[in-house]
């Protein structure tokens, strides 16, 4: 209901608008029609003046020249000719550019009659350049009376009678067209500041009077909302809006009243949501405590493991020491004897040493602080020259090792130092866990992406339960603890993290009594690192 009084208003305020719009657009242009009517009469009007002008000079020049006959008068007369032709010339283009009325009724201009006008002034003038011709030819024949009565005839009759009367009703009709015009424009302008003053006043009138009514039937609503609104900011959210009407306002309180219900509501679920919520930080918080005594059984287990590190390293520590104290306690020995003791306590010092080093390079392979020197290597050269290093190990225990590798180079990017230790701990394994005579076999092999390289060996092999955990730090496997009693399970877990430090990876398989097989892959480098790495041989 409201919306349809707001667009009605609207409506007729357009209307208003548009109805003054459109008068004064059509008084603007009236307006510009008669002042160009104005003054193109103003501007004809001129033209016949300077006519007239220009027409008596050039018939007092002809005159002047009958009557002094002298040179100056001759010249005198060439320029008032041309002067009074130029004149005809321009009241001629006057007339023809000057539009017509644009309505038949409106009798504003008859073209054709100013034309037959000027045609009329156009024959007068050749008329009289022919008379006055005539009476020139009759005084050069001598008959100078003739001719001064002919002149003054011509004068009398045709510049009196007919080209005076002629000029000044035009020069007339000019001037009452002109006014005419005026005066119509004059009117114009009144009607126009009658008009955009009654339209105005309508426009003023009916505004202030919808604007009235208007505001009459928003106030009651509008408090009415602004009290809702109060009352829900207060807190009071079981306030509802009660409008009677039937229009807009009654559609928008029904919505706030809704709009309250809602957030009474979720003032609910908010409550029930923090009680909830309050419920999730207690059983989080157990959880956090539940955390905090794993954390300090974790820590029970850290203390315990610095127990056992502790009881490794004491153990050859105490060895070295007792080892030393027996060969200063006794008697004097032979050189043999000392030179015996020295080499246990030298072996002692050296296994002690290599544990420290594996715990120190586990450690920091935990914390990705391994230091790697990268280069470009061909990895050809690499496992040839590591597979030569650990053919004297293997032949202690009539091992035969073999070497089976493409001709051309493979190129990986990485610390040869380390992928040296790593194909030395392999072969390592395979030297001590193999029986005598056994035979280990090195294979190097590159695919689409990657170089790869394996060690099998014919030793004890591992359980198919203990494959999963090889690679764990200090396991070893249930046969190995049997076979040899030395080793600290460390060998294969620094073997994985340089491998993984370099983008690699390892796997095994293995048959308990029959063998292993290591197989370990490295990623290869692109064409433009082995162009790089050939330029850096060459150089």
């Amino acid at each position: 209901m409201f919306r349809f009084r707001l667009a009605l208003v609207i409506v007729f305020s357009f209307s208003f608008v548009l109805f003054l719009g459109v008068a004064l657009y059509w008084g603007s242009n009236q307006v510009a029609l008669y002042f160009q009517r104005s003054q193109s009469a103003y501007d004809t009007f001129d033209h016949y003046e300077r006519l007239s002008l220009e027409a008596y000079r050039y018939f007092k020049h002809r005159m002047d020249r009958l009557i002094i006959d002298s040179p100056i008068a001759e010249f005198g007369l060439e320029l008032s000719k041309d002067r009074l032709y130029d004149a005809m010339d321009e009241l001629r283009t006057v007339v023809v550019n000057t539009p017509s009325a644009g309505n038949p009724s409106d009798k504003w201009l008859d073209k054709s009659a100013e034309l037959e006008r000027v045609a009329r002034f156009t024959a007068f003038l050749e008329t009289s350049e022919y008379q006055f011709d005539e009476v020139e030819r009759v005084h050069q024949e001598g008959k100078h009376d003739l001719a001064l009565q002919m002149l003054s005839k011509f004068s009398a009759e045709e510049i009196d009678g007919k080209f005076q009367p002629l000029i000044d009703a035009a020069i007339n009709a000019e001037r009452e067209r002109a006014a005419k015009a005026k005066q119509e424009l004059e009117a114009l302008v009144a009607q126009s500041h009658w008009i955009a003053i009654v339209v105005s006043s309508l426009a003023a009138l009916f505004s202030l009077t919808s604007g009235v009514l208007l505001l009459r039937g928003v106030k009651k609503p509008i408090e009415a909302l602004m009290k809702g609104t109060d009352e829900i900011a207060a807190g009071n959210l079981v306030y509802r809006i009660n409008l009677d009407s039937n229009d807009e306002f009654s559609f928008l309180a029904a919505h706030f009243n809704q709009m309250a219900q809602e957030f009474g509501m979720q003032q609910q679920k908010l409550r029930e949501g923090r009680a909830l919520l309050e419920k999730k930080v207690a059983e989080r918080t157990f959880e956090l405590h539940q955390l905090n005594e794993e954390l300090k059984h974790m820590d029970i287990a850290r203390r315990e493991l610095l127990a056992d590190i502790s009881h490794e390293l004491r153990t050859p520590i105490t060895v070295i020491r007792g080892e030393a104290e027996v060969t200063l306690r006794g008697h004097e020995r032979d050189a043999d004897d000392y030179k015996d003791a020295l080499q246990r306590i030298v072996e002692l010092a050296m296994q002690l040493g290599k544990y420290v080093n594996d715990l120190l390079f586990l450690a920091r392979a935990d914390t990705a602080n391994l230091q790697f020197e990268w280069d470009y290597l061909n990895l050809t050269d690499l496992i040839a020259s590591t597979v030569e290093d650990f053919q004297v190990m293997a032949q202690e225990s009539l091992i035969t090792v073999a070497l089976s590798a493409p001709d051309e180079p493979i190129w990986v990017r990485g610390d040869k130092q380390r992928l040296r230790q790593v194909l030395f701990i392999l072969g390592d394994n395979a030297c001590q866990y193999s029986k005598p005579g056994g035979h280990i076999e090195v294979t190097l092999w590159a695919d689409a992406n990657e170089a790869n390289f394996s060690l099998s060996d014919q030793g004890i092999g591992i359980p198919a339960e203990d494959l999963e955990r090889i690679f764990e730090r200090k396991f070893r496997s249930k046969n190995a603890l049997k076979s040899r009693d030395d080793g600290s399970g460390l060998g294969l877990p620094m073997a994985r993290s340089i491998l993984k430090a370099h983008g690699g990876h390892i796997s095994v398989s293995s048959t308990e009594n029959s063998g292993s097989l290591f197989t370990a892959s490295l990623p290869l480098v692109s064409i433009e690192q082995d162009t790089f790495s050939n330029e850096r041989a060459i150089s």
